[in-house]
Parts: C-alpha cells; structure tokens; sequence
C-alpha cells in the first residue's frame, strides 16, 4: 500500500484509510475483527473511528485488534458527538436500541457536547476502548462554531499533544460545519477530514484557502447515488487524482473488497 505525510503535521498515513463508521452492521465481534484484520492484510493502515460509532463498540473492536499493531497504524477517534443513553459493550444491545430508534427517532440522534471537561473525559475513555496511549489525529467531530468555546478547546488540544495524548488535531465535517472554522485565529483547523465527490468536489473550500487535501471520504458512495455509470475502479482514480497528497477512507462490510481497493491505489 503506498502512503503518505499528511501536510502540516507531519504523520505517515496509508493513501487508503479505512472508516467504522458503519463496521457494527457486521453483528458477531469476530466478523468485525475479520474485516479490520483484512483491512491490515491488504496494507491499510489508517483506521477512522470515534465515539458515535457503534455506540463504542467500533473503537473497542479497533483497540482488540490494533492492539499487537499499534505501532504499525495510525488512528483517528472524535470529539462531540456521543450516544444517547450512553455506549454499548455488545452487539445485542446497540441493536436493540437501534430499534427503539426507530419508534422514539431522538433516540437515534447524537448528543452534542463541546465543553472541554467532556471532551477530555472522552478522549481518555476512548484511549481506555482502544487500548492504546495516544491517537494520531484527534478531530471535532461535525463541530458547530456557536457551540464551541474556540480559545479554551485550543489550548487543551496544545496540552494533550504535549501529553502525548494525541499527535494531531482537526475537524471532521462536511464543508457547511467545517468552513466556518478557516478564519479562526485558533487553528482548530490543522488537519481537515470532509466529504468530497468528483462531479460536485464538495471539498474545494479547502483548495480556495491555498491547502491540499489531507482526509476525504465519500467519492463512491456520492457516484452511486448520483447514478454515474462509473466503475469503482474509474471513481478511486478520479479520487486519487483529486485528493493526490492525502489520505481516502473507504468502508466496507466485505474483506474481498478491501483487497480489490488496494489493488486500484496500487495502479
């Protein structure tokens, strides 16, 4: 797998990162650890994660199996936006509550908080889930600019990376939440993850402020649903061209097609 150095924080990632997003669809925690190990077969190294996903149930299959691999791969995990009700240890209970999602929708949505007390206890819990000392990349997780107290956050992220807690910091969001950020004084935004697609390039509002890609993700998902007669392979070169010096993540619930991925980074 080729990789990369993210632009203005220094850190080698794999051209392909793999995204949790939707890893808890795979119900048995052994299929889960399948496809992350398959993931790290086919050389992806960079994993996406955080605390919303799976309820923690994705930053805890991670932490099972990256945890004789740490210093192998990079992590990104999030702050702000948590379960209602709390996390999930199995599979059998997230889904239930997913259920009753579906009768009470607010159950379904994420809690939003920003304060930095939560933020810490967070980080630390997530650390605990992934059974490591420190993470990579620590993003905001669709950051709400009202919402968030940009000087105090600041100044914790600079204490955590002089910790050791964290490598890196950054925003994690499409363009409405994340471009609001660019003409802070506070550079919350040192690293930006954002959603892009190669008919619509959602993401040019980081070309326009005079930066290069670093994390995109989506560019299949939007051409499916675009209803582009494109092939996967035609869209990830596409992609690889736009975003030419970061990282793609790409999630799956399929080994097979994690290879088949790496194969196209690869040509």
């Amino acid at each position: 797998m080729l990789s990369t150095i993210i632009d203005g924080v220094g850190i080698r990632v794999s051209r392909l990162g793999f995204g949790t997003a939707s890893l808890h669809h795979i119900f048995s925690s052994k299929g889960r650890g399948e496809l992350l190990s398959a993931a790290i077969d086919s050389g992806i190294t960079h994993f996406d994660t955080a605390p919303y996903y799976g309820y923690g149930l994705a930053e805890n299959d991670l932490g099972r199996i990256l945890q004789k691999r740490r210093s192998d791969c990079t992590i990104t995990t999030k702050v702000g936006l948590y379960p209602q009700g709390g996390f999930s240890s199995t599979s059998t209970n997230l889904w239930s509550r997913k259920l009753l999602g579906k009768v009470l929708p607010k159950m379904s949505e994420p809690r939003k908080v920003w304060e930095v007390d939560h933020a810490r206890s967070s980080l630390y819990e997530s650390l605990k889930r992934l059974k490591t000392d420190y993470v990579d990349f620590l993003f905001l997780h669709e950051p709400d600019l009202n919402m968030i107290n940009i000087e105090e956050m600041f100044d914790w992220l600079k204490v955590e990376r002089e910790k050791g807690s964290i490598r890196a910091w950054g925003l994690a969001g499409i363009r409405e939440l994340v471009e609001p950020f660019l003409q802070s004084e506070y550079q919350l935004q040192s690293v930006i993850q954002t959603q892009d697609s190669i008919d619509t390039h959602e993401a040019n509002f980081v070309f326009n402020v005079g930066r290069s890609l670093q994390f995109t993700y989506g560019y299949i998902s939007s051409a499916r649903v675009a209803r582009q007669n494109m092939s996967v392979e035609s869209v990830m070169h596409q992609a690889l061209e736009r975003n030419h010096a970061g990282s793609i993540l790409v999630s799956t619930q399929r080994p097979q097609r994690l290879g088949e991925l790496a194969k196209m980074v690869m040509s």
